[in-house]
């Protein structure tokens, strides 16, 4: 019986790659403030949102370790991501249809 036999699941992601995922999204927050003290009018959605996404899938990828999962939890996961984007998406359908 090997000592990692009660453990499910892909291998952990090594302390360098964890560091450099960290740096990469402490560089992304620091690039989110700066958006928020540059005035470009509708590209600040624009970039901010775009941010959001690349942190997304940083997190996604390595801290909940989809790239190295089973397939099944790659459905799960991005089906969640389509469930939550229908709902923002009619959230939003009713609130811009409303009479002012």
């Amino acid at each position: 019986m090997s000592p990692r036999s009660h453990r499910s699941g892909p291998k952990p992601p090594s302390l360098v790659v964890n560091l450099v995922v960290l740096a990469a999204l402490l560089g992304f927050l620091a690039l989110t403030v700066g958006t928020a003290y540059i005035n470009m009018g509708p590209a600040n959605v624009v970039a901010n949102v775009g941010i959001a996404v690349a942190k997304a899938i940083l997190v996604l990828t390595f801290y909940m370790r989809l790239k190295s999962d089973s397939p099944l939890f790659r459905i799960v996961a991005v089906s969640g991501f389509a469930w939550l984007a229908v709902l923002i998406a009619l959230s939003l359908a009713d609130l811009l249809t409303r009479p002012a």
